[in-house]
């Protein structure tokens, strides 16, 4: 029998984004101030440039600001998951491809064996969740490329299901 479990979830914004939104504007502002000042100097056929010019500015500054609106997707199909991360809706990056048999540990975050993990070294953790206290954060520790990995996400309760039935001693 074939699985096909899809689910998609929002990272909530954190107050560090915010302030990196103000600052991008900010140094948007500063910078078309340095052109404005730059233009004035320069020949009358070349002040024609100055509108593209800010245009341009501003347009990168919202490019850099809507990169913080993330999205991510759990595709789950005959026990194989796929995270990929969205970018403002409109940008898909193919995170990480990982079976589940490949799992070590698979829990909830918080219990006592993903405290033991707090003092492990891990290549990578890769942050796949909501970042938000709505949802229950899950961990899972496997192997990819010799490399030891932590993934954090927001599985729903039909993933964990299916992650019994292929990994059944490793799911808590």
């Amino acid at each position: 029998m074939d699985t096909f479990i899809e689910y998609m979830i929002k990272q909530k914004k954190k107050k560090g984004d915010y302030i990196k939104a103000f600052l991008v504007v900010i140094a948007a502002t500063f910078i078309v101030l340095a052109i404005t000042l730059v233009f004035i100097a320069l020949p009358s056929y070349l002040i024609s440039m100055w509108p593209i010019t800010i245009v341009g500015i501003y347009f990168g500054a919202y490019k850099i600001i809507s990169s913080f609106d993330v999205e991510y997707e759990y595709i789950l199909t005959n026990g194989e998951l796929d995270v990929d991360k969205i970018t403002h809706r409109k940008k898909r990056k193919r995170i990480i491809t990982i079976h589940v048999k490949s799992f070590i540990e698979f829990g909830k975050m918080g219990d006592e064996k993903e405290k033991l993990h707090k003092t492990e070294d891990f290549s990578y953790t890769i942050n796949a969740s909501a970042n938000s206290s709505t949802y229950t954060d899950y961990y899972a520790v496997f192997f990819k490329n010799g490399q030891k990995m932590k993934l954090i996400f927001n599985p729903t309760g039909r993933m964990i299901d299916t992650f019994k039935t292929y990994a059944p001693r490793v799911v808590i």
